[in-house]
């Protein structure tokens, strides 16, 4: 497995700020972590479930080349560690970023 530790500046309301993602063999997303500015925590795959919001291309060899559509970005690889203390400890919301409109 391998680790990833995504930082994303930007002034959107609706994008994550910070992303933890675990990767398996083949590079490809199973379990991620998201951070937004307002407070609120998402987590995905695992025993959360809703894999279909799980990035479905695999992640390049080289995290540099990984670039959103605007602000400054870095990735990282971190310690499977670090990534099962933030698994660990996100809140998962049980109806899902949908309900937050209703």
């Amino acid at each position: 497995m391998i680790y990833v530790l995504a930082e994303w500046e930007h002034d959107l309301d609706d994008e994550p700020y910070r992303i933890y993602s675990e990767l398996n063999g083949s590079r490809r997303e199973i379990r991620r972590v998201e951070f937004y500015q307002n407070g609120i925590v998402f987590s995905y795959g695992g025993e959360r479930g809703n894999e279909g919001a799980l990035n479905p291309e695999p992640f390049p060899l080289d995290l540099r080349e990984l670039r959103p559509p605007e602000g400054e970005f870095s990735a990282r690889e971190i310690s499977p560690g670090l990534f099962y203390e933030i698994w660990n400890q996100a809140q998962e919301r049980p109806d899902g970023f949908m309900g937050m409109f209703f």
